[in-house]
């Protein structure tokens, strides 16, 4: 499938307002604008992420009982994570050539000669990813200012995604969505396959356990395959465990860690538990390119 870009990643949250407040404060983003979809039961908040002009974050909660997006919190992918979103040339050619690799995607519209379909939903190893046209330009108005007391965001840098195994999903990446793998990591909690999209806007991180004992087990069981977190970057690391704490947030599995030559980097997660069911890593790095980069 020929991808042009990757333009929004949606979390879904039982209660909008407290994790609005939670993405703007500690994380900097800032609200574009606001919509509520009566027929689906759901409301959103649309927002820009700091120094990230063509990605944007939607945040989304639902206001009934029997919301679609009600079954996914209450279901064992949620919540959290969502789906992403990614922009083709033509949504046609794009539904062909899912087809061609064994996927049927659907569709929440109907679809007429007028009003021809806007975008196909297909779920790929315990995610959704949203496939939309060109279509015409949506508003944006670019990375908000940077916050005073926020972590100070400077890139969505990965997703990580977890399965039973990594190199199958890299696969499955690859076929679909033309990434391209760039290294293979392996710790004594799990291994993982580093990859880029074909857009060259973020990289993805295919992992599966090492062991039975490693939290990426654990997290297997309790979810199955799904998408297990996201990581920013960060642009000053005292700074960024300062605003967490100011906000009531511990860090946890921080490590720091060194290059032969002395440049240092920096890394900790922020619990699912505190921010709507998205386990959030970031990290500082002294020099571009020396955290979580393989040869």
């Amino acid at each position: 499938m020929d991808v042009k870009r990757i333009d929004r990643i949606g979390m879904a949250v039982a209660d909008l307002e407290p994790h609005v407040a939670l993405l703007e404060g500690l994380f900097g983003f800032a609200t574009t604008r606001r919509t509520r979809d009566d027929a689906a039961g759901v409301e959103r908040a649309l927002m820009a992420v700091p120094d990230t002009p063509d990605i944007e974050w939607e945040v989304a909660a639902p206001t009934r009982p029997d919301s679609y997006l009600q079954r996914f919190i209450d279901g064992p992918l949620g919540p959290g994570l969502h789906y992403v979103r990614m922009r083709v040339p033509s949504l046609s050619a794009a539904v062909e050539d899912l087809r061609a690799a064994g996927i049927e995607p659907r569709s929440e519209q109907a679809g007429t000669p007028e009003r021809p379909v806007e975008e196909a939903l297909m779920h790929g190893h315990g995610f959704q990813f949203r496939i939309r046209g060109p279509g015409g330009p949506e508003p944006r108005s670019g990375p908000p200012p940077a916050r005073e007391g926020a972590v100070g965001i400077t890139a969505i840098d990965h997703l990580g995604h977890a399965h039973g195994d990594c190199d199958e999903l890299a696969g499955w990446y690859r076929r679909v969505f033309g990434m391209r793998s760039l290294g293979r990591v392996t710790t004594s909690e799990f291994v993982q396959v580093v990859m880029e999209t074909a857009t060259g806007q973020l990289r993805w991180e295919t992992m599966h356990p090492a062991d039975d004992a490693s939290f990426v087990a654990r997290f297997l069981e309790r979810r199955g395959p799904a998408m297990h977190h996201i990581a920013f970057k960060v642009a000053e690391w005292d700074a960024a465990v300062s605003a967490c704490v100011a906000h009531g947030l511990q860090p946890f599995r921080e490590s720091t860690g060194a290059t032969d030559d002395g440049a240092r980097w920096a890394d900790g997660f922020i619990h699912p538990r505190q921010t709507g069911g998205v386990l959030v890593q970031f990290f500082w790095e002294e020099r571009p390119g020396i955290w979580g980069r393989t040869s």
